[in-house]
C-alpha cells in the first residue's frame, strides 16, 4: 500500500512540476510521459532509500553481538 501512495504522489508532483519547469523553460508539456517517468524515479527512489536503511541496522546489531 506504501508503494502505490509513493507512484500516486510521484505522479501528481511530477505533473506540477513538469508543467511549471516546461512554462519556465517554453518547453513542450506532454503530462502522461512527464507522470509516468516522475512516478517511476519516486518509486524507484522509495525502494532504494528502504533497502539501504535496513542494511546498517542489521549490521550494527551483528556488530554489538561481537
Amino acid at each position: 500500500m506504501r508503494y502505490l501512495t509513493v507512484i500516486f504522489w510521484g505522479f501528481i508532483w511530477g505533473e506540477v512540476i513538469g508543467y511549471i519547469g516546461g512554462q519556465l523553460e517554453l518547453l513542450q508539456y506532454s503530462a502522461f510521459e512527464i507522470g509516468i517517468v516522475a512516478a517511476v524515479v519516486c518509486l524507484v527512489t522509495s525502494v532504494a532509500t528502504h533497502m539501504m536503511a535496513d542494511k546498517p541496522a542489521a549490521n550494527a546489531d551483528e556488530a554489538s553481538q561481537s
